[in-house]
Formats: structure tokens, sequence, C-alpha cells
């Protein structure tokens, strides 16, 4: 007996379609009527430029309502803050908005505002060097006060003293020094980019002054985190910034003998460099060239002058290449 193949299966079932009669068209219709049934058509295409117009004003509408919901949340966030000092009859305020959701732009609308007498003389928005618009107010800095009034220049009329930052991971610190002009009956502003060091308003020998460092140091011999800065003290008068570190030898010597501390822990690892560059440049505004070379020499000698991050030269190399930058920044006269 042989097993029925699917092929002749195949053909019945072909034959049946082809012997069932065509469905009527008139049934078809009223069989849709009693359904209540409405064949669906698909309405004309749009013509493709105006399919493109209605796109781009969607997304534009998208995403200008984004950029709006934006703003709102970051006006929201912002919090006005203001910093006010008086001295005598002077008062000054810095306003300014903080945003401590910014990671980028935590400040904005920096605005000093000066007053003698009760009457105000200066009000205007901050603007610096380096960060125009959109420095920080140097906050949170030990001993150094954002604001301040003090007669710097000693002639009767107090001033006011602005610090910034420029943002960033390290650098820049912006002392503004804002004195009365009076010709014109309001205040005139000098400032001094200070660096990575920034500046400390003191009082040495009786007379106020910026003490500083000299940021020139800053990855000359090696890394920054290894970099000594030796000290630098300016004064401020008639408007201009005046480099008067000569004139304090305690503070250099001092100096001097910590950067020479730092140089002596850092040495047997190769990152001593930086802070002995330092200790040389106080020593040279000492008026002490010859001991700098002879210390230069046996440190040579006991294979001291090692740089172990790659970058910076060592031994020999080191000394002529210390020599010439000290020459170059005019601390060897």
């Amino acid at each position: 007996m042989r097993l029925a193949t699917g092929r002749p299966r195949l053909k019945r079932d072909r034959a049946v379609r082809a012997a069932a009669p065509e469905p009527n068209p008139g049934a078809r219709a009223a069989l849709a009527r009693a359904l209540r049934w409405t064949p669906l058509r698909r309405a004309p295409a749009a013509p493709l430029a105006g399919r493109l117009r209605h796109s781009l004003t969607l997304n534009l509408t998208v995403i200008g309502a984004g950029l709006a919901l934006a703003a709102a949340v970051a006006q929201a966030a912002a919090q006005a803050s203001t910093v006010s000092v008086i001295s005598g009859d002077t008062t000054a305020t810095l306003s300014y908005e903080h945003d401590p959701q910014s990671p980028i732009a935590p400040y904005s609308k920096l605005r000093l505002s000066i007053s003698a007498d009760g009457r105000a003389t200066y009000t205007h928005p901050v603007h610096a060097i380096l960060c125009a618009s959109t420095c920080w107010p140097a906050l949170g800095i030990a001993g150094s006060p954002v604001l301040r009034v003090a007669d710097i220049e000693r002639d009767g009329s107090p001033d006011v003293i602005l610090d910034l930052y420029s943002g960033g991971a390290h650098c820049c610190f912006i002392t503004q020094v804002y004195r009365y002009d009076a010709p014109v009956a309001t205040y005139s502003v000098s400032q001094r980019d200070f660096a990575d060091a920034g500046a400390s308003l003191q009082t040495l020998d009786g007379a106020p002054v910026f003490v500083s460092a000299d940021d020139r140091f800053a990855y000359a011999f090696a890394p920054f985190a290894f970099s000594g800065l030796p000290i630098q003290i300016w004064s401020f008068a008639q408007g201009r910034f005046s480099n008067v570190t000569r004139r304090y030898p305690a503070e250099i010597a001092a100096d001097a003998a910590r950067q020479y501390r730092e140089f002596a822990t850092d040495r047997r690892q190769g990152l001593g460099l930086g802070y002995l560059a330092a200790w040389a440049a106080d020593e040279d505004l000492l008026g002490h060239a010859a001991r700098v070379a002879r210390t230069l020499a046996a440190a040579n000698r006991a294979g001291t002058l090692r740089s172990a991050d790659g970058f910076s030269k060592s031994g020999r190399a080191f000394i002529a290449e210390l020599q010439r930058f000290l020459a170059k920044a005019g601390y060897r006269r």
C-alpha cells in the first residue's frame, strides 16, 4: 500500500479554491452597510517641502521650550547675595548671584557699589582682566576677605580692595583697587593678576603691602605641585602696583629658609628642584650669589640635583638653566 504524498492534496486544495464562486459584489456592499463599516482611505500625502517645514517648526518649538525651561530652573536656583564693608564714612557693597548647581559658572552678575558720606559715588558691574564679567568673588580664602576698605595709599582717602578669581584648577587670582579720583568725583580701578599665588594685604614695617609669590617659577623646574614660588611683596601708590620685595630682607630670609626645608624633604625622591630654585631666587635678592653657587655645586657632587619627573633637567644642566632663568627674571644684578 502506498502512502499518499502532499502533492495530490495540494492539487485538490487548488481545485477547491478554483471552484469556489466569487463573492457577489452586491452582497458584499450590503454586508458592509449592515455592519456600518466604511473602508479606510489614506489621505493624499502632503508635499515633501511642507512636511519638512512642519517637522522643523516642531523641533524648534521643542528646543525653545527646553531652553526656556532650563533658563527658568537656573534663575530659580541662583541665589542673590551681598557683602558689605563699612570703614568710617565709606561703604562698599559687592552684590552677585550664586548658583551652587553650576560647576562652570557658579557666580554671575557681580556689581560693586561705593558710597561716601551717604552719597553713592560709584556703582558698576565688575569687569576684570582674564575673566572680564565672568569672574568669581574670591570667597573662603583664610586671612584675605573678598572685600576690604582701607587707606592703603595713606593719603586720607579710603580705598576699596576687591579680590576675584578667574575660575579653573588653581589660577588665577586678581586684586582690584578702587581709589577715589577727586577731579571726576568717582572711583577709578587698578588691578593686578597675582596668578596662582594670590595676594594677602598685610602691614609690614608700618606700611600696607600685598604679600604674594613669583608665579613665573610654576612648572619651570618641577611639576606645579612641587614648584617653589619665591616671595614677592608689592606696594600700591598713585594707582600703580610696584614690586618692593628687596625692601624686606627679613621676609625674604624667612621664605628662603622655608624653601630650603622643602628641598631637603623632597630631594631624595627627586622632587626638590622646584624648591631649590625658589631658594636660590630668595638668596640672590639678598645678595648671596656666591652662597648659591657653592650650595648648588655641593648638591651636584652629592647627586641630589636629580629630577624624577622626567620633565625637568638635572645636575649641571639644572644649574645652567637656573642661572639663565634668574638672570632673565631680574634676580641677579
